[in-house]
């Protein structure tokens, strides 16, 4: 560590003496099987095209039949699928995947130090359905480190374990950015 350079020392030495082992940050529904389970789900569309071509092809169907115009809309609706596959998988690069004494582990292999902590956020969701206003309070927290953030999302397993230790931390708390009264 070079002088000068930012390192939040209270935070490291806590989670050297609070965190034993590894604190896994499971999402709910967050299983392989679910993964496959939800991938096939949305490419099954797509499948259903390809396998009705092949079903048309297998029963001597000729091109005028249109089984050229079932090939071609399997192939034209496996983009959309794709990418909201590829959104997904970049919403969840941002998320913990696990907490130990040294720091935090996100879900793409990425290290951040515990001493490299600069705060936790804990962020409202705004919610606006049928001309109704809603917030849902702490609905999920962000550590915010000199490398990037972190977030840790509101449905996993053993929520309140998780967000009992992250807000045990001596580190500054925020609410939607703003500072939290009484607390540094």
């Amino acid at each position: 560590m070079n002088p000068g350079e930012y390192y939040n020392r209270p935070v490291a030495d806590w989670a050297r003496r609070n965190i034993q082992g590894r604190v896994a940050v499971r999402p709910l529904f967050g299983s392989r099987a679910g993964k496959i389970f939800a991938h096939a789900l949305l490419f099954s569309v797509p499948g259903a095209f390809f396998a009705l071509g092949l079903v048309l092809l297998a029963l001597g169907a000729k091109a005028k039949d249109g089984v050229g115009a079932l090939f071609f809309f399997g192939f034209l609706m496996l983009f959309p699928c794709g990418l909201i596959a590829v959104l997904a998988a970049y919403v969840r690069r941002g998320f913990a995947k696990s907490l130990d004494a040294e720091g935090v582990k996100g879900s793409f292999g990425q290290r951040f130090l515990w001493g490299k902590l600069y705060y936790v956020d804990h962020v409202t969701k705004h919610i606006r359905a049928g001309g109704v206003s809603r917030r849902v309070k702490d609905n999920q927290l962000e550590l915010i480190f000199e490398g990037g953030k972190v977030i840790i999302p509101p449905l996993i397993h053993e929520r309140a374990a998780v967000w009992a230790l992250v807000n045990s931390m001596p580190v500054e708390v925020r609410d939607d950015g703003v500072p939290r009264a009484g607390r540094a």
